[in-house]
């Protein structure tokens, strides 16, 4: 069984959290608290496996707690977080300071697939790390001589924005390349992300606009709830998408790597970070047709090693490094 602690200082909420879990067997919630200070009692008191967290509280807030908890155990916290651009300026606060996850307060009763989405949250977080399969050989061989990319692409689910964050701050100021960065979130949440990128990178960082010509040395976030793509004409420029079709990510990783496939052929390096599920392989695939290059986050720094690994296990992958290893390799140009 998992164990779970849900913290929030309003009952409803709590209710519908625990109504919510009460769906699946092998999820028990052994304690509810209604402010910072009584979760770090009863997390330690308790051991649960996670916790959820809300911000908003009486005395001590959830970021405080969390930090205290994570102190005591390294227990995963999911934060819910209100659908609103403070809420999302708090929830990546909360990342950064090392929550595992979140969850939009209007999202707690929805379904991925047969299941509530915060059930598939909790499971794939609680699940223990496995030894990775070996890399296998790319399905295409690279092109010969000195390739070189002329466009950068992340894509990143759970656990993505600190790592996007460290990846880009290794970067110069004078990175000659365009970033379009794919995180799995909702609207106002990617433009808070831009914003927080903006603020403590050396690139200058914004939500992707319609037809805006993409600039070297710019990093564009896909926005939330629509799909990013490249256009074919030159100048580069991006197009953003409303999308009204059953696809599951919006933004899409699988989108924004099959349309620059198309329209930049080899000329794309493509960087998987943590998340669940397995958005990208069907765009890396037309990528690796196409000749361009994927390096993929390796398990043991991953949050969730869901979507690294769907990309090993279709043979896609050029290499497997560290988000460390990642920034270090596009700033010295080592592709």
């Amino acid at each position: 069984m998992l164990r779970v602690l849900i913290v929030d200082d309003s009952g409803f909420a709590r209710r519908r959290i625990a109504q919510v879990l009460a769906h699946a067997p092998d999820i028990q919630v052994v304690g509810e608290a209604a402010d910072g200070q009584s979760a770090v009692h009863m997390a330690q008191q308790l051991q649960p496996d996670l916790v959820t967290m809300d911000y908003e509280m009486p005395g001590m807030n959830g970021i405080s707690a969390l930090l205290l908890i994570r102190q005591l155990r390294p227990v995963p916290i999911i934060m819910i977080s209100s659908l609103t651009f403070a809420g999302a300026r708090v929830t990546l606060q909360a990342l950064e300071a090392g929550a595992a996850d979140f969850i939009v307060k209007n999202q707690i009763e929805a379904r991925q697939g047969e299941e509530f989405l915060l059930l598939v949250k909790i499971r794939a977080l609680c699940q223990p790390k496995s030894a990775p399969a070996p890399v296998t050989r790319p399905a295409v061989p690279a092109p010969a001589g000195r390739w070189q990319p002329r466009l950068i692409i992340i894509g990143a689910s759970t656990g993505g924005p600190p790592i996007i964050r460290q990846i880009l701050s290794a970067l110069p100021s004078n990175f000659a390349w365009p970033v379009l960065v794919v995180q799995h979130m909702p609207e106002r949440f990617t433009r808070a992300l831009a914003e927080r990128l903006q603020d403590s990178g050396p690139l200058p960082a914004e939500e992707a606009t319609d037809m805006k010509i993409m600039q070297p040395g710019h990093v564009y976030v896909a926005a939330g709830g629509r799909q990013l793509l490249c256009d074919a004409q030159m100048p580069l420029r991006m197009k953003v998408v409303e999308d009204g079709s059953a696809q599951l990510y919006r933004p899409s990783l699988d989108l924004s790597l099959g349309s620059a496939a198309k329209a930049l052929g080899a000329a794309v390096l493509a960087l998987v970070l943590t998340g669940m599920g397995d958005d990208g392989v069907r765009g890396a695939r037309w990528l690796r047709r196409a000749g361009g290059h994927l390096w993929v986050q390796d398990a043991q720094s991953c949050v969730v090693n869901g979507m690294p690994q769907a990309m090993r296990d279709a043979g896609l992958v050029d290499a497997v490094l560290t988000p460390q290893e990642m920034g270090q390799r596009l700033a010295r140009q080592q592709w």
